[in-house]
């Protein structure tokens, strides 16, 4: 319903204003309701110039990590022509915001904005353009919106096209689109092999590896999709020489954990696969794990009954975490902490359990952080 009447004021509205699509016109209006961090709002389109507004959030990992590119692409064309924005979205706290900027320094060197949830900017830019997900970049050229992507995917040769214009312009325009269309099937080819993997469809799980291999032949999902296949089948000598071939591929590590994982879920997996598995996921942990990880060795080692083994992996799990703590103070340790308690008193849990007291750990880290944000405050 909200849909249907936010399309009803689009087309009834004299300007094109709060139409944020391909194709649609747009002013700098909006952005002049903002409050800026870094720099400030343009009074209008300068011609022939080409505006990436970049929206993000500090609590964005993906957002986060697209800023480098970003002020990259505002280093080496800011002078012919390209301006860039970064509009923080979706977030409650303009310090917080002020204070990531102010910490990236030459490394967010592009004007920043700040809108508050239910802001302007999301009313007039977000909503009407269906972004429902960030980091997302409007590009913006003489008083139009020309693409809307994720800011990963506008390169050089990207920005190069649009600053040209002409038939420059319309070729990586056509470019973008196209990969876009390709990356859409490819997302629903990997949802066809999920629904076939939970029916334990093997025809209909190989059609969609097939069809993954046909629209990109080196896609990175293909190795997990395999070994979805071979698991699916009970042929775990497949498995195992699976995991085998990929020894030193960045792959073989997480092929390694998928296999571990299955070894334990799946009542079928004979005792010398979950051995095998075993060793070669004691060895990847040997120099440093993650706490999934030890964690999941432990899960191994329980239904092998070497109980010892189990629980020095729960223990070291919860050494990771606490490690880990270290550069990502929101990472609940409690519930790695519980679970090698459970473990050193003969009791495995349950995922439910583990479920539950992570659950517990982040709504009291929310709430601690809340409290400190209110003390500060006042």
């Amino acid at each position: 319903m909200k849909t249907i009447i936010a399309s009803l004021l689009l087309a009834a509205s004299a300007t094109a204003t709060y139409a944020q699509k391909p194709g649609d016109s747009v002013t700098p209006e909006t952005l002049g309701k903002l409050e800026w961090v870094k720099g400030e709002a343009p009074r209008e389109w300068e011609p022939g110039k080409v505006y990436i507004l970049e929206c993000w959030a500090t609590w964005c990992g993906p957002c986060l990590a697209a800023i480098p590119h970003v002020d990259e692409l505002y280093d080496k064309y800011s002078e012919k022509g390209l301006r860039v924005i970064g509009v923080n979205v979706w977030e409650d706290g303009k310090d917080k915001v002020a204070e990531f900027v102010t910490k990236k320094g030459d490394g967010m060197s592009y004007p920043v904005a700040y809108t508050g949830k239910g802001g302007a900017f999301e009313k007039e830019w977000l909503t009407p353009a269906g972004v429902k997900g960030i980091p997302h970049a409007f590009v913006v050229k003489d008083g139009k919106v020309i693409l809307a992507t994720h800011p990963m995917q506008i390169s050089n040769d990207v920005i190069e096209g649009l600053l040209a214009g002409g038939e420059a312009q319309e070729k990586v325009l056509t470019s973008i689109k196209e990969a876009e269309k390709k990356q859409g099937q490819i997302g629903e080819t990997m949802q066809a092999f999920r629904a076939a993997a939970a029916k334990k469809d093997t025809a209909g799980m190989e059609k969609a590896i097939a069809d993954l291999k046909a629209l990109d032949e080196t896609s990175r999902y293909v190795p997990a999709m395999n070994f979805e296949l071979l698991v699916a089948k009970g042929d775990w000598t497949g498995v195992e020489t699976n995991v085998k071939s990929l020894a030193g591929d960045p792959m073989g590590r997480v092929m390694v954990g998928l296999a571990a994982q299955r070894s334990v879920k799946e009542p079928q997996a004979p005792e010398s696969f979950r051995k095998m598995i075993s060793e070669e996921l004691s060895k990847l942990l040997a120099e440093k794990g993650q706490p999934y990880e030890f964690q999941t060795l432990t899960q191994v080692q329980w239904s092998l009954g070497d109980k010892e083994a189990a629980k020095i992996s729960a223990a070291k799990a919860a050494d990771s975490a606490k490690e880990l703590q270290k550069t990502a103070p929101r990472f609940p340790v409690t519930p790695f902490e519980r679970y090698a308690e459970a473990v050193a008193k003969g009791e495995l849990p349950t995922t439910e359990q583990v479920g539950e007291w992570t659950r517990e750990a982040m709504e009291a880290a929310k709430a601690a952080e809340a409290a400190g944000e209110t003390k500060k405050e006042g």
